[in-house]
């Protein structure tokens, strides 16, 4: 299971002091850079290229965070949205990465890391590596803008708001975009078990 990540109390007052003492953003950095990492490898399934990602948006993240405010958005929406640019820019260099998550390929999020379900009894385990690779390949059916949308909200588990905030559209726009990817999903899982 994976836990949705906590607001940070005192995360603004750490921006402020990172904004006149760049060694403060170290301990920013190190709340984000697994998240934006793993964001990274599933959008771009590389891991140079998500290492790139990474490092291009903390770097930018520390050199432009004097122009950051808190009442346009919080700092993991900020922090995804120079993510995202850095993966199109990714994918503009380097034409062989496909966008998101492809149904054609093997590698699934859990080469990221270790999780839960390693733990699991293997019938468990099978089971549910079955309906992983059912919503793994039902995903790698849908177009870039739903996968990504998907991922956002579910896979880095950001709120509605954040997303809106990072794809640069209203919070009503991000709910029925959200609506409708969920619906063709569901199609594509239909299609998925009537094979």
């Amino acid at each position: 299971m994976i836990t949705k990540p906590t607001p940070y109390p005192d995360e603004a007052a750490l921006v402020e002091q990172a904004k006149s003492d760049p060694a403060a953003f170290g301990v920013l950095y190190d709340r984000y850079v697994d998240r934006i990492y793993g964001y990274a490898l599933r959008e771009t399934r590389d891991v140079a290229a998500a290492q790139d990602v990474t490092a291009a948006t903390f770097e930018k993240a520390l050199r432009h965070l004097r122009r950051f405010r808190w009442d346009q958005m919080g700092l993991a929406p900020w922090l995804y949205r120079i993510a995202r640019n850095e993966i199109v820019q990714q994918y503009r260099r380097d034409k062989r990465l496909s966008p998101l998550i492809t149904g054609d390929d093997d590698t699934s999020e859990r080469s990221a890391g270790p999780h839960l379900w390693e733990a699991r009894p293997i019938e468990s385990a099978v089971l549910s590596g079955e309906r992983d690779r059912a919503l793994h390949d039902a995903l790698g059916r849908l177009s870039a803008a739903d996968r990504e949308l998907l991922t956002l909200r579910f896979l880095e588990q950001l709120s509605t708001e954040d997303v809106a905030h990072i794809l640069d559209c209203s919070r009503d726009n991000v709910y029925v975009r959200l609506h409708r990817a969920l619906g063709r999903l569901r199609e594509q899982l239909g299609a998925h078990e009537v094979k």
